[in-house]
């Protein structure tokens, strides 16, 4: 079937393809019934960063009016919405930017060499994935994230085909970069791959100029983004116990070692860089169940049925990825696939996890076309052993 359809001709195939993301929306629009609910706006988390300010530059964060800048692209987004009195639309245009970002995706793979049957799989695992499609549902930056994600990686796959490509490639990774500051590992790793990894010429240059970018920014974020979460909530792993988590000991080494490395009451990364290096193995502790609870999604505070789905999405995924590595050549480009997909993961270790994946979710797209491109390989294998 799925021959049949790359088979005929690109007018039908993109009546087909607006079928079925209509399809898909009616599908999920009542699924998630809270989409027709008239007050979800004033209620929702995080609205109050967003929603009827006075101006563009007053949405407070830990009460700073630093959302305008930590999370400039929402707020231009919604502000836009509110501007042109679509705001009660919001479901709808994050969908738009969605789809259309899933498109992009789809052609992105294509360039950079995946096979057609890989590149619709992978394309149709992310439109339909129901842990993806809940937060565009949901008012928070996270489904736009994604979306800028998926467009960034288009426009990386067209960088060297003109100057045009260049510019809307450095737009678009703006955008991501200002969604959220927790993107900003992977984010870079697109300039690394782009600048450093397959860049010819002026590699030492290059690497210079990543390497202040990377501090001045990270710099930026530990000034800014500090205030997010209290240090003390985070060492002592308050939100690990609320998921189930509370077999690591807090003993007296652990609150001498906290007392020490307060230098701030906030998260600062020197905060946690003093207590791994006072206290290394409760540290290692924490940080290797919160990446446990990252990489396999599993969280004993939510239902037994979001844990069966969720454990086995992951482990489907994991499979696909390893027979893709372990039968093809690691290449520049796989780095830049998994690196960016651990550090989706990594850059939230010291932050809080609060079970629903929200935060790594978009790391996803990453991993996603090597799992498919390992089972199309091992379906593949399959079929020419039946054959013989």
């Amino acid at each position: 079937m799925l021959m049949n359809f790359l088979n005929i001709n690109d007018t039908t195939k993109k009546l087909i393809l607006i079928f079925c993301y209509l399809i898909l929306y009616y599908i999920s629009s009542n699924y998630f019934y809270n989409r027709h609910d008239p007050n979800l706006l004033a209620t929702m988390y995080d609205s109050g960063r967003y929603l009827n300010l006075p101006s563009f530059f007053d949405g407070r964060v830990s009460g700073q009016t630093t959302a305008w800048h930590l999370f400039f692209t929402y707020t231009l987004f919604v502000r836009i919405l509110e501007k042109i009195n679509l705001i009660n639309y919001y479901v709808e245009a994050q969908y738009l930017i969605y789809y259309l970002s899933s498109i992009l995706f789809y052609k992105s793979l294509i360039n950079f060499n995946f096979s057609k049957t890989t590149s619709i799989l992978s394309t149709a695992f992310i439109v339909c994935n129901p842990f993806l499609v809940f937060w565009i549902h949901v008012f928070n930056h996270a489904g736009i994230t994604i979306g800028l994600f998926m467009v960034t990686f288009f426009f990386l796959s067209k960088y060297k085909e003109g100057i045009i490509y260049k510019i809307i490639f450095f737009i678009s990774l703006f955008l991501t970069l200002k969604v959220d500051g927790k993107v900003f590992f992977t984010a870079f790793m697109m300039l690394f791959y782009q600048f450093y990894l397959i860049e010819k010429k002026r590699p030492l240059i290059n690497f210079l100029i990543l390497s202040t970018f990377f501090i001045l920014y990270l710099s930026y974020l530990s000034h800014y983004a500090v205030t997010l979460e209290p240090f003390s909530v985070i060492y002592f792993q308050s939100d690990l116990i609320a998921n189930g988590y509370d077999f690591i000991k807090i003993d007296d080494r652990v609150m001498k070692t906290f007392d020490k490395c307060s230098f701030s009451e906030f998260n600062s990364l020197r905060n946690h860089f003093c207590a791994l290096l006072e206290n290394p193995l409760y540290s290692i502790k924490v940080y290797a169940t919160r990446l446990f609870m990252l990489l396999t999604w599993i969280n004993p505070y939510l239902s037994l049925k979001y844990n069966f789905f969720a454990v086995g999405m992951m482990t489907f995924i994991y499979f696909g990825l390893f027979m893709d590595l372990f039968t093809t050549k690691f290449t520049k480009f796989k780095f830049l696939l998994i690196s960016s997909y651990l550090l989706t993961s990594v850059m939230l270790l010291p932050y809080l996890t609060r079970g629903d994946q929200k935060p790594v979710f978009y790391g996803l797209i990453f991993i996603i076309p090597l799992c498919f491109s390992g089972y199309e390989i091992f379906f593949k294998y399959l079929k020419k052993n039946n054959m013989q």
